[in-house]
């Protein structure tokens, strides 16, 4: 018997990297939320995960970028990708990724504000999820560790959901004004709602292993990506710790029970069989969900997409959660149009769709060059066909630069006067960005407070703008995206509005 119906303005279901950052997404804008996450403690991440500069610039806005900067690799030292016939034979070939460090004075020195100003960050993905998980601890944030969602319904102004106290045995009922489904690739919440994945791959199995070895760790001076003819070896991360990702076929079901015998073989490790940590067989096809919505109940991270192996989506995941709780946040306040809810699933799923395609183009580089390496090809041949293809990882991931400060996209970041970076000067809600002599946008900001609709007016007249900066007055969202621009005050304020918020459509929704 269900005890009384707790109420909250949004459940988030599963408290992994998406979860974590939808709630504080709703919380730094003043949202309440529970959160309900099955396990006791924060997901194991077997790999190290790369967050790129954008998404480090949106965790910039939440106070997070500084706290997790000391967990992540030394940020003095580069990011190596190695190709190799494999990890105890010299490299073929060597993609670099310039340090953290080294990324932070050129992006200083960059002039047309396309940089991002935070660089990228590779951390332990236990670390990652472990720190989110921390800060869950805030006043607005109602986390339920060893609950587990098990249905759900959807009425006209709410979700009713059922979970279940693994501690207590007892059932309960949640209402809510909305639900984000972060439950993982094994979505409850997707299934609960009847949204579909859409299969973009063929079925693939994976052993991934997290392993110590002093020895191969050793073998490279700094954090790299080793791919080799049957295999990828992650190592550098964390110490000794190595995680290999090891693709399985149907005769490998009896070395799955031998671990450490599999790693020997398909490595060639010598010495003694190394220290395994963790293993995790995973079987799956990259996919992304037809929908993202169904009435209330939306779908976010690994629920609404799937990539192999699944740390390759950590970007995509972190702005889905941004994305997601900055909207459903306007939507509890009272100032979010249809519009503006529907395009999440606008902006997200097109870029799911993207990210897909790229994960694609690299799956094809690996399975040539391991396809190669088993026939016998000559060094010559696969240094040849590696130097064709162009490195699949972009540090940045500020879109392109020709793009910047249009609708749509990031505006171009530069500091002021005093030393601060323009985006820190940014409001949690939406800002209007006044170049004009007079402050000439006031008559929005106006219109939009006597709506209901919180606006930042920050005049900026005579301060030294980037050259890819466009329009006196620029509105900026609350995830740092041009929403709308103009070199004068609009005619019409309510209309602009509209579109702004989505009560009517706005045909430059974010690619």
């Amino acid at each position: 018997m269900p005890t009384a119906a707790f109420r909250t303005p949004v459940l988030v279901a599963g408290a992994g990297v998406t979860g974590s950052l939808t709630a504080l997404e709703l919380a730094h804008h003043g949202v309440p939320s529970m959160v309900v996450e099955r396990s006791g403690g924060p997901p194991r991440i077997l790999e190290p995960l790369l967050v790129n500069g954008r998404n480090m610039e949106l965790l910039r806005r939440l106070g997070l970028a500084g706290d997790l900067r000391p967990a992540g690799v030394d940020p003095d030292g580069p990011v190596d990708v190695v190709w190799a016939r494999g990890v105890d034979q010299e490299p073929l070939l060597v993609w670099r990724l310039p340090s953290v460090t080294e990324l932070r004075g050129s992006y200083a020195a960059s002039a047309d504000g396309s940089a991002p100003i935070e660089p990228y960050l590779l951390i332990a993905g236990s670390r990652l999820a472990g720190r989110l998980r921390r800060a869950l601890e805030h006043p607005l944030i109602d986390l339920r560790s060893r609950w587990t969602l098990t249905d759900l319904r959807t009425e006209a102004e709410c979700v009713v959901a059922t979970v279940i106290d693994a501690e207590s045995g007892k059932r309960h009922v949640i209402e809510a004004a909305y639900l984000a489904g972060c439950d993982g690739a094994g979505s409850t919440v997707r299934r609960c709602a009847g949204l579909e994945m859409e299969d973009l791959g063929s079925a693939a199995t994976y052993l991934t292993v997290a392993f110590r070895s002093a020895g191969l760790a050793a073998r490279w001076p700094h954090p790299s990506a080793v791919i080799t003819g049957g295999s990828t070896v992650l190592t550098g991360h964390d110490g000794d710790l190595c995680v290999a990702h090891l693709p399985l076929t149907e005769g490998d079901e009896a070395a799955v029970a031998d671990p450490a015998g599999l790693l020997t073989q398909r490595l060639g490790l010598p010495g003694e069989p190394p220290e395994i940590c963790a293993v995790a067989q995973r079987a799956g096809t990259p996919s992304v969900a037809r929908s993202y919505r169904r009435g209330r109940v939306f779908l976010a991270g690994q629920a609404a997409h799937r990539a192999e192996p699944p740390g390759n989506d950590v970007d995509t995941c972190i702005g889905d959660a941004v994305d997601l709780g900055w909207r459903l946040a306007a939507a509890v306040h009272g100032w979010a149009g249809e519009h503006l809810l529907a395009g999440y699933e606008a902006e997200r799923r097109r870029q799911a769709l993207l990210d897909r395609e790229l994960g694609r183009r690299a799956g094809q580089t690996r399975s040539r060059f391991q396809r190669l390496v088993a026939s016998g090809a000559d060094r010559e041949v696969l240094v040849e066909i590696l130097r064709q293809e162009a490195p699949q990882v972009d540090p940045a991931g500020t879109g392109p630069a020709g793009m910047s400060g249009a609708p749509g996209f990031r505006p171009p970041a530069f500091r002021l006067a005093g030393g601060e970076q323009f985006f820190d000067r940014l409001g949690p809600q939406l800002t209007l960005v006044d170049l004009t002599d007079d402050q000439g946008g006031w008559p929005l900001v106006t219109a939009a407070r006597a709506r209901g609709v919180p606006m930042r007016h920050l005049p900026m007249a005579g301060a030294p703008m980037p050259a890819a900066w466009c329009g006196r007055l620029v509105l900026i969202r609350p995830d740092q995206q041009v929403a709308w621009r103009a070199d004068g005050p609009p005619p019409d304020c309510d209309g602009v509005l509209d579109e702004v918020t989505g009560v009517r459509h706005q045909l430059y929704e974010n690619a």
